[in-house]
């Protein structure tokens, strides 16, 4: 019900909602991943990633997914993949969250992992000693911006 209802919304605008999800849940057939795209289309799947890291993500999911697994096996993978995608992908994040969704309990498991962290002296970027930089050449001109009248 929660995916086609989605699933119409998105339909409605066309592309212009740019969401493209991955829904999990269970229902009366089971456990369901649903991914959800901007289009309105929807696709059933045993397994599912997505975003710039999905991928190397798949590629860890393809190799290892079997059916019948233990939760423990199928958090495992989810780790490996989810760390693929971070270490194989400058856009994807730095920590690992699961979501582990039972028939009648959801469990959330966040910062799992939490690698290649963005390290700063302190907020507002990185800090160079000048010394270290050596400036080749240096070219400076004035700029002047005509009246756009």
């Amino acid at each position: 019900m929660a995916a086609g209802r989605l699933v119409n919304h998105v339909f409605r605008y066309g592309g212009n909602i740019g969401t493209y999800l991955i829904l999990g849940g269970y229902d009366v057939k089971g456990p369901q991943l649903i991914e959800v795209s901007a289009d309105g289309n929807s696709f059933g799947f045993p397994y599912i990633t997505l975003g710039s890291g999905s991928l190397a993500a798949m590629g860890v999911i393809e190799s290892s997914y079997k059916d019948d697994m233990t939760e423990e096996e199928a958090k495992a993978m989810c780790i490996k993949a989810i760390e693929a995608g971070i270490y194989h992908d400058l856009g994807s994040g730095s920590n690992v969250d699961v979501c582990v969704i039972k028939k009648d309990k959801v469990t959330m498991h966040r910062n799992i992992k939490t690698d290649n962290k963005k390290v700063f002296a302190k907020p507002g970027g990185y800090k160079f000693d000048p010394k270290r930089v050596v400036v080749l050449e240096e070219y400076r001109q004035k700029l002047v911006v005509a009246d756009a009248a």
